[in-house]
This record gives structure tokens, C-alpha cells and sequence, in this order.
């Protein structure tokens, strides 16, 4: 019986020649360009994953995705990280590049005690004018001398660098450079537009990481971002770049989803993971005090309401709740594990989301992380990116940082929820958009493995996606 898949029978007049994952056949003349048989060896891919569990941040889920996706389609990933693995959470090689010296610090003092230390003021100079574009630039140029030194050996026919932190793109860049290594450069936020870092706000040093970023545009691959407005951004400032650039969401997994018991008689709101360590400009400020009125106005609302907090938080954050009557509504938890997140999201009656203000291109990753759980969310936003995923997925309602708007809107789902109308009114049903797998399928399968392939994409990835769910055209 003739095996599964493609293969490609070479007769025995016929020269056969293996080149990685393809197989070229020359007779008469004719030449025959399949794709690699399975017994061939797999596509070698370098995933460059700053951040990857066990830590506990944001940026691990992006590289947790594209590791799955990238192991289920065949390809022989190794992982370059910077903390001590034996393999990844899917079985993948580990290139281990230890942090420099200068990053080992030890705990940080309380909020202010070092600014005023001279050391510190030395410290930050330095960051600001030295260490560009970031402080981790010392770990890139180690981790692609290590990365060069394997090539050399064993190439990777694809490496993959996502930011933040945006040196990371240096790996991608000397890889191309010296090898021809095809480069994906991911961007989880953007680097310039509205950035995140102080020092990029400063016109000189902006001008350095606004010539870098275009440098990263213009000689990678394939450009992936997170969200529409970075993609727009890009291909304004670099139109020469305008088709290598792909909106990749994050998206979440069909299996991140839990399904707890939920009916406790309280009106549980839940927040995940951190407000002003995360990002400046989610300040927590404005619903606290929304949250204390609609407690002074409503006596039911106070005996039935408790928010949950899990993660991170700044003393001047904890200050806010540690005083009545907030203190008796407001339970603070320690960080924990990803699953044991989810766990508390997919067990709230509703989500509170606390979005960067007056930034319309970030989506913090808790936003995918509450579409999994498919929990009503409470936004605390402007007219943004996460303003209109909720319009999108009716997941949730964005109300502004007002706190007499917040505890009115509060004080109305409460209502809802007592006369048992609020998963009516905020129904979820659009959650499955943001769902990782046609999105990584579409760009990173259809758009970049079967490009490397010599091949045309496949209608999983070209077309419509397999089964009921239908990604975006546009996002």
C-alpha cells in the first residue's frame, strides 16, 4: 500500500539530491520539487523565548503558543532562553545563555528608596544612554554569539525573535546576516508607538530606537504584531515592508479554559496579575474610588460584592484598599502559577480589566486570558484596541476612567446579576475569534512554514479555517 502524505519515487537512472526538507529530482531535463517526505528530517526552527514558564509574566504566553503550534506542525524547535530548562513544555532543545552579571540583581527596595541614591542615579543614566535598546542588550549579543556558533554546525532554517525586550531582535538580524537564516520578527507591543519604557520618550534617544526599529522592519522576513494599529504604524513609516507585515493576535488555547462552580451567592469581580508594575498608565486610582461610592450608595451592593485580587502590586497600589470601606470587600492574593489564574478568572461572576490609558494600540495579555475563561468583563478603558475586541466578541463593557461613571455602571450590573440577566446581556458569544489556532495557522503555518516549503498554502490556512470557527478578516 502506498503510505500516507507526499512522497517523491526516484527511479534508478535519476540523480537525487537532498537539500534540508526538499527533495529534487533531476531526469531528462525535468526537474520535481515535493515536499519532504516524513521520514526526512524537520524543519529546524530557533524560538528566541526571553520570557517562558515557569515565570510568571505576560510575555509567555506568546512563546508557549508559537512552541505548541510550531512542535504539532513537525518542526525540531530549540528554545534560547535565558533561565536554566532541561526541555520545553512541549519536548523541545533548550540552548541555554545565562543573564550577564549586571541583571542578577537582588530584591528591589521599597517604591522611591533608590532614586535618591547616587548609585542609582549612575545606574539610570546608563540605561537610558548606554544600554540601547534596552538593558538586556548585553544577554542578545551573548545568546547570538551562542546561536552562531550553533549554526554553524547544525543551521536552523528559520529563527524567530519576539519582543519586548526589543534586543532580541539582534539575534534575528546577525543570524541573517551571517548565515541567510530567514527572520521572524514578533512584536508583542509596539516599540515606538506609545512605547513602554520612558527613555524611548526622549527625542534624542528616540531617534536612535526609531532607526533601529526601522532596521528590524526592513531586513527581517516576516513582521508579525499583535495588534492592527502597530501594523499600520509600520507599514506607514517602512512602505517597503508593507506585504511582509501579518496581524498575529496572541489569541488564547481551547484547552486554557477551566470550568468551575460558580454560584456562591456573591458578586465575584476579578482582576489578574498586575495594574502600574505592568504599565504606568493603568492606574488603578480611578475605580477604586468608583468602587468606594458605589459601596457608600448601595447597602446590598456591600454585603454581596467582593473583588479578588491576584499578582503584583506596589505598596501605593495596596494603600488604595487598605482603608474602610474598601478593606472589607477587597481580598489581595499572591501571584500563582498560570493555571491556578485561570482557575480564579473562570470562577468570577465578572472580569475587571484596567487598560493603559490614552494608548490605543496595546492589548494586555489579560484580555486573551479572560476570553478563555468567558467571564463578562468590566473594562475600565477608553476608546482603544480593547474597547473594540468587546464591542467585537460581546464579552464585556468599557467605561471611562470616571469614578462617578464606574460606580454607577457597578451599581447596574449588580442589578443585572440579581435578577439573573447579566450572561443575557453580556452573552461572550465572540470569544472564539481570538482563539489561537486558525489565527498561528493562517500567518505562521499558511504564510511562513509553507513559504519556507516551496508550497502553497493550505486551505486550512489560505481559506476558511476547519470546523465552526472562523477567524477575522480584519483585526
Amino acid at each position: 500500500m502506498r503510505p500516507p502524505g507526499p512522497r517523491l519515487l526516484a527511479p534508478r537512472r535519476c540523480r537525487t539530491i537532498r537539500a534540508s526538507d526538499t527533495i529534487v529530482c533531476l531526469k531528462a531535463r525535468r526537474w520535481t520539487v515535493s515536499r519532504a517526505c516524513p521520514s526526512m528530517p524537520s524543519l529546524r526552527v530557533l524560538l528566541v523565548a526571553f520570557h517562558y514558564p515557569p515565570e510568571i509574566s505576560a510575555g509567555v504566553q506568546r512563546a508557549r503558543i508559537m512552541e505548541r503550534f510550531l512542535v504539532e506542525r513537525g518542526c525540531d524547535v530549540t528554545l534560547l532562553v535565558p533561565h536554566r530548562l532541561e526541555r520545553g513544555l512541549c519536548g523541545s532543545r533548550v540552548l541555554h545563555v545565562p543573564l550577564p552579571r549586571y541583571l542578577r540583581g537582588g530584591p528591589q527596595p521599597p517604591d522611591g528608596a533608590a532614586a535618591a541614591r547616587p548609585w542609582s542615579r549612575f545606574r539610570r543614566w546608563v540605561r537610558r544612554w548606554l544600554l540601547v535598546p534596552d538593558v538586556f542588550v548585553g544577554w542578545s549579543w551573548a545568546a547570538a554569539a551562542a546561536a552562531l556558533r550553533q549554526a554553524r554546525h547544525a543551521p536552523w532554517r528559520l529563527v524567530i525573535t519576539s519582543s519586548p525586550p526589543e534586543s532580541v531582535h539582534w539575534i534575528g538580524w546577525r543570524l541573517q546576516r551571517a548565515l541567510g537564516t530567514p527572520w521572524l520578527a514578533d512584536f508583542r507591543d509596539g516599540w515606538t508607538l506609545e512605547p513602554h519604557r520612558e527613555e524611548i520618550r526622549l527625542p534624542i534617544r528616540g531617534w536612535f530606537d526609531r532607526q533601529l526599529e526601522r532596521c528590524v522592519v526592513r531586513r527581517a522576513s516576516w513582521i508579525t504584531v499583535n495588534a492592527r494599529p502597530v501594523a499600520d504604524d509600520f507599514a506607514t513609516r517602512v512602505p517597503c515592508a508593507k506585504d511582509r507585515i501579518h496581524v498575529l493576535p496572541t489569541g488564547f488555547l481551547a484547552s486554557d479554559a477551566v470550568r468551575p462552580d460558580r454560584d456562591d451567592g456573591m458578586f465575584r469581580l476579578v482582576y489578574t496579575g498586575r495594574f502600574t508594575l505592568s504599565w504606568p498608565e493603568a492606574s488603578p486610582e480611578p475605580f477604586f474610588e468608583g468602587l468606594r461610592q458605589a459601596l457608600d450608595a448601595d447597602r446590598l451592593f456591600a454585603q454581596r460584592f467582593r473583588l479578588v485580587l491576584v499578582g503584583s502590586f506596589t505598596e501605593a497600589e495596596r494603600a488604595l484598599w487598605q482603608r474602610p470601606p474598601l478593606d472589607a470587600v477587597v481580598e489581595a492574593r499572591p501571584p500563582c502559577a498560570y493555571d491556578e489564574a485561570m482557575r480564579w478568572a473562570a470562577g468570577a461572576t465578572m472580569l475587571l480589566l484596567v487598560a493603559p490609558q490614552g494608548l490605543r494600540s496595546v492589548i494586555p495579555r489579560k484580555l486573551f486570558d479572560y476570553l478563555a475563561a468567558r467571564r463578562p468583563i468590566f473594562a475600565v478603558s477608553g476608546e482603544n484596541e480593547v474597547s473594540r475586541m468587546l464591542r467585537e466578541t460581546s464579552a464585556g463593557i468599557c467605561c471611562p476612567a470616571d469614578p462617578g461613571a464606574i460606580a454607577r455602571t457597578l451599581l447596574d450590573l449588580f442589578g443585572l446579576w440579581l435578577a439573573g440577566r447579566l450572561d443575557r446581556e453580556i452573552p461572550c458569544s465572540g470569544n472564539d475569534r481570538y482563539r489561537a489556532e486558525p489565527h498561528f495557522e493562517r500567518v505562521l503555518g499558511g504564510v511562513v512554514l509553507d513559504g519556507l516549503l516551496g508550497s502553497h498554502a493550505s486551505p486550512a490556512a489560505s481559506g476558511a479555517p476547519q470546523g465552526p470557527l472562523e477567524p477575522p478578516r480584519e483585526l
